[in-house]
């Protein structure tokens, strides 16, 4: 088993690489994308002390990872505008120069860019969520060659898709950051929580903290607390069996946690390796930690359609919209209910609403193309969330001359969510509040107005962006639609 671990200063690469690390991954922003971008999880999905900040700083990463003679892999790993893909393709040109060994993405209009620069390999980020095997393969075919699986997925399901796929690496998440929703699929920033000042002396006279989100406490997934969710969410009991599925990399979060708290991980999961049952793994896990188990699969697996719901498009008396972007159950029911010819009249036009789907989902769906055509001989329109149904399905329709439109929806677009952004992008919203700092020092936290260019970033779904519509249309043949 190989433990992939965040590194977050040069320093720390021999102190990982003896306690066992075998892969090294980190974040990078430097202060030309703060300046355009704001200090925003926009360059990956962590702010500030998570990523390296210097083009010197990396090169030193990377310089020592070469001396110890493990692969560094930098995240790049969210979605991006065309200019941001312009200025991270020089950063992967200078990566690879340096000797890093590959980029962490899930951006299709990036990796477009990079198919023909084969010096980095190329991990598929979870928050590709890659839970079919289509999407699997249509990765496959702009040169990635591992998936980190998304924290649905356990040992049976990797095993099924890594063959769907031969030669496809797995890694799955063996430590921290567990989410109480799809990640791949959440439309919340990652801020910084500061803790409320409960005293009246020194923030005023401390030169203000600025943040476009004056009134952020905690991840937005969370609601009203500011508890985070189990802080050690742990895989030990399941390593075994991943590693039989194929999926030989096990991950472990926490970009920007202390090192000590990710040593302390990674040795416990070592340690754990070499115990003969999970009695014992648990025992260990509640004397390194100081509290019961919080297992990260198992009975505890995160549930495939844990994804923020999103507005859904309103019915019109010649359209009607059925499904669900989000909810597997009322997409269900639409399908069985078009199959079954059960429309109104006098509807000209039928757009069903379709989740990301499993395997599975994929294959009840495609077997009822032909009756959903039957059913709606003037058209219909399938609004799909998951690449690999997308092309999958698009190509089907082609091949059969069916009368079925296929587009694309918000899930997949990856649009942000516009009553965040406006909340972003109003003063009134966001009055100035003391804190406490990271550093425990008093400060007012005072509201900037984000940088333009971030605000373009949030408006513009990325695969609308031209790289990756160009993707699409290579993977496809043909152009494709964004429905909403």
């Amino acid at each position: 088993m190989d433990y992939c671990v965040p590194v977050n200063a040069p320093e720390e690469v021999s102190v990982l690489v003896a306690a066992g690390a075998g892969e090294l991954y980190c974040g990078y922003q430097d202060a030309q994308w703060v300046e355009r971008y704001g200090d925003h999880d926009s360059a990956s999905r962590r702010q500030g002390k998570a990523n390296l900040s210097t083009l010197d700083e990396l090169e030193r990463t990377v310089a020592e990872a070469r001396l110890a003679d493990v692969p560094l892999f930098l995240a790049l790993n969210v979605r991006y505008t065309e200019p941001q893909i312009d200025r991270l393709l020089a950063l992967c040109d200078d990566f690879a120069e340096m000797g890093g060994a590959g980029i962490i993405a899930s951006d299709l209009g990036l990796l477009w860019r990079l198919r023909d620069n084969s010096r980095l390999k190329r991990t598929l980020s979870l928050l590709s969520v890659a839970q079919n095997a289509p999407t699997l393969a249509a990765f496959a075919e702009l040169g990635v060659s591992r998936v980190a699986f998304p924290r649905f997925v356990g040992p049976d399901e990797a095993k099924t898709l890594l063959s769907s796929v031969p030669g496809m690496q797995g890694e799955f998440m063996a430590f921290f950051d567990k989410c109480p929703l799809v990640d791949g699929y959440c439309r919340h920033r990652h801020g910084v929580g500061y803790a409320d000042r409960q005293v009246a002396d020194g923030a005023d006279d401390a030169p203000p903290l600025f943040t476009f989100d004056t009134v952020y406490r905690t991840h937005a997934c969370l609601g009203s607390s500011c508890d985070y969710l189990d802080p050690y969410p742990c895989a030990a009991c399941t390593l075994e069996r991943f590693e039989a599925a194929g999926a030989k990399y096990a991950k472990l979060g926490g970009r920007g946690r202390p090192l000590n708290e990710r040593l302390r991980a990674l040795h416990f999961l070592r340690e754990a390796e070499g115990l003969l049952d999970d009695v014992a793994r648990k025992k260990l896990y509640a004397q390194t930690f100081g509290t019961e188990c919080a297992c990260y699969y198992e009975g505890a697996m995160q549930n495939r359609y844990a994804i923020q719901p999103v507005a859904e498009p309103s019915c019109t008396h010649e359209r009607l919209f059925c499904g669900s972007q989000t909810d597997f159950d009322s997409y269900s029911q639409a399908l069985e209910d078009l199959c079954r010819g059960m429309l109104p009249s006098d509807v000209q036009r039928v757009t069903l609403l379709v989740p990301p789907l499993s395997d599975e989902g994929f294959a009840t769906l495609r077997s009822s193309l032909s009756v959903l055509y039957e059913r709606c001989p003037e058209g219909m329109h399938l609004c799909v969330n998951d690449l690999g149904t997308l092309i999958a399905l698009s190509k089907d329709v082609d091949e059969r001359g069916l009368n079925l439109d296929i587009t694309f929806g918000t899930l997949l677009a990856r649009l942000d969510d516009p009553d965040e952004v406006a909340h972003f992008l109003s003063a009134d919203e966001n009055p100035s509040r003391a804190i406490w700092d990271t550093e425990g020092n008093p400060r007012m936290l005072t509201y900037r107005e984000p940088p333009a260019a971030l605000a373009e970033h949030w408006r513009h779904p990325s695969l609308c962006e031209p790289s990756s519509r160009e993707a699409l249309r290579a993977l496809v043949g043909h152009d494709i639609a964004f429905e909403f």
